[in-house]
């Protein structure tokens, strides 16, 4: 049934290992255990997946998962803070849509490898940034983001999440340098990232990215998200936060090389436990 949805090569098993762990590193990231976890589930899945229906897919699940997180955080919210990183955050959310109008006009599997390249790029920034996070955050806490900083997070961020989902830092470092308070923080995030998401869908729908097909797969995926929420709630007070992002991270920068240079780590780690496969 969603024989579309594996790349060639990739036998079904390991197909949906990846995907099943990559929704569930979600919903263990939106539990507040680990909160950069999320960055690995888009070049885990990329791995096994088309690009295109990598991104389509996540999108209504992320959706879920904001959803569930401003229910939490109602009451947690500055929306001045809020209206400053969104607004230009659809400028870049119209730009990231008009790249993949551009390229499912072209051709989606000619520009698949540059897509790949580009989230692989992203993938080992991110991991990098979660070693550095503290530091990062006590430099912008000593600065206070002006309107042409304010434009240029907003729209790296629009153009980010759209094309790969990828601008948990951009926000969290701007939202950050506002002095929220911790309780505050983390619903100004949770509302920004709702807001942005719930923009690009009818981007996504509107460019071909979001099909019946792929609401199908992600609706047979969602049990799993409440199951990595419940699993990050019993990790918080079991398993150390800290060891965990490390390998969250490394895992992360091993997808992002693989989809940066395009070495084949899936093939060779199951030529390696299945020889002559």
């Amino acid at each position: 049934m969603f024989d579309d949805f594996i790349l060639p090569g990739v036998p079904w098993t390991v197909f949906w290992v990846f995907v099943s762990v990559g929704i569930l590193i979600q919903g263990i990231s939106k539990s507040g255990f680990a909160g950069g976890a999320g960055i690995l589930s888009l070049p885990l899945m990329m791995l096994v997946m088309p690009v295109q229906k990598v991104t389509a897919m996540l999108l209504p699940l992320l959706i879920l998962c904001d959803l569930n997180a401003i229910y939490h955080h109602r009451h947690n919210k500055d929306w001045k803070v809020i209206r400053a990183i969104y607004i230009p955050s659809i400028v870049g959310i119209v730009l990231g849509a008009a790249v993949w109008w551009y390229v499912g006009r072209e051709d989606i599997q000619q520009y698949a490898p540059y897509i790949k390249k580009f989230v692989g790029v992203m993938a080992i920034l991110f991991a990098l940034y979660i070693f550095v996070r503290e530091a990062a955050m006590e430099l912008v806490s000593h600065y206070r983001p002006g309107p042409r900083v304010t434009w240029a997070a907003g729209v790296s961020a629009g153009f980010c999440s759209t094309i790969a989902h990828a601008a948990g830092p951009i926000v969290g470092l701007y939202i950050f340098a506002h002095h929220l308070g911790k309780s505050l923080f983390v619903g100004t995030v949770a509302w920004a990232f709702t807001l942005i998401n719930l923009t690009k869908l009818p981007f996504y729908i509107a460019v071909g990215l979001l099909k019946t097909d792929v609401l199908l797969l992600g609706l047979v995926l969602v049990p799993l998200i409440p199951i990595g929420s419940y699993l990050g709630k019993w990790m918080h007070h079991r398993v150390p936060e800290s060891p965990f992002n490390w390998i969250i991270c490394v895992l992360t920068i091993l997808a992002g090389i693989q989809l940066l240079t395009g070495f084949d780590l899936v093939q060779f780690g199951l030529g390696r436990i299945y020889p002559g496969a």
